[in-house]
């Protein structure tokens, strides 16, 4: 490793300036950025270089220690449900004002503040009174109007979506095969760990044709959809069984990383196990929301199909035409429920049914 930004994939403009503020601490950093775009990543690069004496070298003991996740002035503040608490934010501020065993700063992580709505008066009043050694990095998907304030209080540090090139590469140099690595980076949405799980998921091109199918085996079996509903949320559980087999690696990685300093266990690993947990329901979610996004294709090639017919004045090409903009609207309001932890049996059985009436 030629320093701890090797960790750190495609995010050339991020990594600038983490460099910059690694020699420059502020107290406190918001890092923004959709899932799958390595802030998990960045976060132990970015903490590393600040504890490091030579900002991130990768070499040093301060650095592994921090790698290994070892670094007991470095706290990762879990939240135990949906949404942060004022206790848990209590928590986050005991922890701000101890006094760094190390020479460094006590770091205080903090992700999803996004999830603090109900909760941010009291993050912003740690971030209005922090201790002279603490620096608090904090981590949004996006930043609501209504945390603003708390934004204000950050220098903010942007990750974008990993574009197919770069995830593609990535794939390749860790040994996948390169029609495998397209495929995979392709329907990641610019995700990397979920491009890792497709990558390994041999099921996914008969998935996306389950999806693509959909329409003509709703034309001529429309009685069945609560069987193709069962196949379609079966292919989803399949589709999480890779993701479980990383996550066990990365925590295998954990051990290794742990034993290697002679550490006795993985610190966090209950919440390293929650975290996973929630890995899984979002990837269930995504991959939910790409098999919607490939029926909408079917539909719209529908659509265009039918238009062009239209220019002959058929009838039935104009019933076509209509029922795919209405299969289409209705793909969009399912997509648009999904994290309504609603049930996915009915979710897609509800669906199906509605689209044999388009």
């Amino acid at each position: 490793m030629g320093d701890v930004f090797d960790l750190v994939l495609g995010q050339e403009r991020t990594v600038a300036a983490m460099r910059h503020h690694a020699r420059q601490p502020v107290h406190a950093y918001v890092l923004t950025g959709p899932a799958g775009s390595g802030m998990p990543e960045a976060i132990t690069a970015f903490t590393a270089a600040l504890q490091c004496p030579r900002h991130g070298c990768g070499e040093c003991d301060v650095c592994r220690l921090v790698i290994a996740g070892a670094d007991t002035d470095i706290t990762i503040v879990y939240r135990s449900g949906t949404n942060w608490t004022v206790d848990e934010f209590a928590e986050a501020e005991r922890v701000s004002r101890r006094r760094p065993l190390g020479s460094g700063y006590q770091i205080v992580v903090i992700e999803n503040i996004e999830l603090s709505t109900s909760s941010s008066g009291k993050l912003l009043k740690i971030l209005e009174e922090p201790a002279a050694r603490t620096i608090f990095v904090l981590t949004a998907e996006s930043m609501p109007e209504s945390l603003d304030t708390i934004w204000s209080r950050c220098i903010e540090i942007a990750f974008s979506p990993l574009s197919e090139e770069v995830i593609t590469d990535y794939l390749v140099r860790s040994g996948a095969d390169l029609l495998a690595a397209r495929a995979a980076a392709s329907a990641s949405g610019g995700d990397l760990k979920r491009a890792q799980v497709l990558a390994r998921d041999a099921d996914l091109a008969r998935r996306v044709a389950l999806w693509q199918a959909v329409p003509d085996r709703l034309d001529t079996v429309t009685a069945h959809t609560a069987q193709l509903a069962d196949e379609i949320v079966a292919a989803v559980d399949s589709a999480v069984a890779p993701l479980a087999v990383l996550q066990e690696e990365e925590m295998e990685r954990q051990r290794d990383n742990a034993r290697e300093m002679g550490v006795r266990g993985v610190a966090g690993r209950r919440e390293i196990e929650a975290r996973f947990r929630r890995e899984q329901l979002r990837f269930r979610r995504e991959d939910l929301r790409f098999g919607l996004s490939t029926l909408t294709r079917a539909y719209r090639q529908r659509m265009l199909l039918g238009l062009e017919d239209l220019e002959d004045g058929e009838r039935r090409s104009r019933l076509t035409v209509e029922g795919a903009i209405n299969a289409i609207e209705l793909i969009d309001e399912t997509s648009r429920t999904i994290n309504s932890n609603v049930n996915e049996s009915l979710l897609i059985t509800n669906l199906l049914l509605g689209l044999s009436r388009c």
